[in-house]
């Protein structure tokens, strides 16, 4: 079989992981990075680059952050081809990964998450902050694995981190940014999701870092979930709507759960490390019979 991934992450650990198992299986495997994505239309005929002449059995989808919307009409462009994809129901968001309406979902569907605060304007930070108390957890809406997370002790860390944000992000507003209550956390949890298997780790933070994340560097270990986790990581992925996920919980110190992030793209290396399950092999599978 002929497969392809088209990824914005063609480095990431678990490309390479896919990679490994898809020849492992006997398959071909070729990947696309879609950060040089190109098309052109002469005398009516679209040509798009890598794709118009891309003989694959199956299309991979995975870590798509740059020119996302182009995927719409890529899509029905392969679909013409009939070749089967596998996007994890990207699709059906819209091509939309994006922290806001994630949040949103969650709370209509009345799973618990941190206080949460969003503004366009940094108008609004400081008063946000007071109802929340410090400290505080400010996060982008669009990256993942750690990465743009941040603790914010006081009134003035919060100036600091406005005006230095403005300037590196050369932004004067907060639309990609929201706000959150810290939660003093006893255990991290992230359970990985695909279709009805359930895998779960603990992450640990490295030093003094109050993010666990295993791709910055923190440890991890097997955790057996109860019930009610389990209960709550499907309400989760249901309210979110995806078949393939990371969900992150924190269990505060009186066993309190909360949501913490659907991730859409949930790395496989950690998940891996700690339960020793072949995870990458399983997904690759699952990709391949749910390709539509």
């Amino acid at each position: 079989m002929k497969i392809s991934l088209v990824t914005t992450y063609p480095k990431a650990e678990e490309v390479a992981r896919i990679k490994e198992e898809s020849l492992l299986a006997g398959h071909e495997f070729n990947l696309i990075d879609f950060n040089s994505f190109k098309f052109n239309v002469v005398h009516g005929k679209i040509n798009m680059q890598d794709f118009s002449d891309l003989e694959a059995d199956v299309i991979i989808i995975r870590g798509i952050f740059v020119a996302i919307h182009a995927l719409t009409p890529l899509i029905d462009f392969l679909h013409n081809r009939k070749i089967k994809v596998f996007d994890n129901k990207l699709s059906t968001h819209k091509y939309a990964i994006n922290k806001i309406a994630d949040f949103m979902k969650l709370s209509v569907a009345k799973v618990a998450i941190p206080d949460t605060y969003y503004s366009r304007s940094f108008d609004d930070y400081s008063q946000f902050a007071d109802k929340l108390g410090y400290p505080v957890v400010v996060k982008s809406t669009r990256m993942g694995k750690g990465a743009s997370v941040v603790k914010i002790d006081s009134k003035s860390e919060l100036d600091k981190f406005i005006s230095e944000y403005m300037v590196r992000e050369d932004k004067d507003n907060s639309k990609d940014l929201i706000m959150q209550k810290f939660i003093d956390y006893k255990y991290d949890l992230r359970v990985f999701v695909m279709g009805e298997h359930m895998f779960c780790m603990r992450r640990i933070p490295s030093g003094d870092d109050f993010r666990a994340n295993f791709s910055l560097g923190g440890s991890v270990e097997p955790f057996n979930l109860n019930e009610s986790l389990v209960r709550l990581s499907k309400r989760a992925i249901e309210a979110v709507n995806l078949d393939v996920a990371g969900v992150d919980i924190l269990l505060d110190k009186d066993n309190n759960p909360y949501i913490l992030e659907v991730n859409h793209t949930p790395g496989m290396v950690g998940i891996e490390r700690a339960t020793g399950e072949n995870i990458s092999k399983m997904y690759l599978e699952y990709a391949i019979k749910h390709a539509k």
